[in-house]
């Protein structure tokens, strides 16, 4: 049964391109939030889940480390000082060697202009801060597996009209 409510709209999470377009060869996950403890909690609770995963704290190698590890995804804050996370997400999407991997922006920029902004900026999908764990999982379990619709229903509750 659907809520009418069309997913695009809620502020809990957001996809643009289907989850199941990304292809993943392996369960490699990079976490990129310059609020250390925040990204390395991600990075134990990833690790503990069956996912390979670094962490980082500054913006600034990102594409680097992301050409040559080759996450299958690659999960941002988008308020970052310097080079934030909309300005990152661009980068990734422009270099040939990144622009395949699952953008997710994990952030507390959630109103309706910042999740259009990320959309523009390349993300596939949006988490609102505070991020639950199961949240999160739940995103990357069907992405590696491949949901048959390639939507991802971050709630628990019913899917809503795409």
């Amino acid at each position: 049964m659907s809520t009418g409510t069309n997913l695009h709209d809620t502020e809990d999470e957001l996809q643009w391109r289907p989850i199941g377009g990304a292809l993943a060869d392996h369960r490699r996950v990079l976490v990129v939030d310059d609020y250390a403890d925040a990204a390395d909690a991600l990075q134990w609770l990833l690790n503990a889940n069956g996912f390979e995963c670094r962490a980082m704290h500054d913006a600034q190698d990102v594409c680097a480390i992301a050409g040559a590890w080759q996450p299958f995804a690659v999960v941002l804050d988008i308020a970052m000082p310097g080079l934030d996370g909309l300005e990152l997400a661009r980068r990734l999407r422009a270099a040939p060697s990144t622009s395949h991997m699952l953008l997710i922006a994990c952030t507390g920029c959630a109103s309706q202009r910042d999740r259009e902004r990320a959309r523009e900026a390349g993300f596939d999908a949006h988490c609102a801060k505070p991020l639950t764990p199961q949240r999160l999982l739940a995103l990357l379990t069907q992405a590696v597996s491949g949901a048959p619709d390639g939507r991802v229903n971050m709630k628990g509750d019913q899917r809503r009209e795409v």
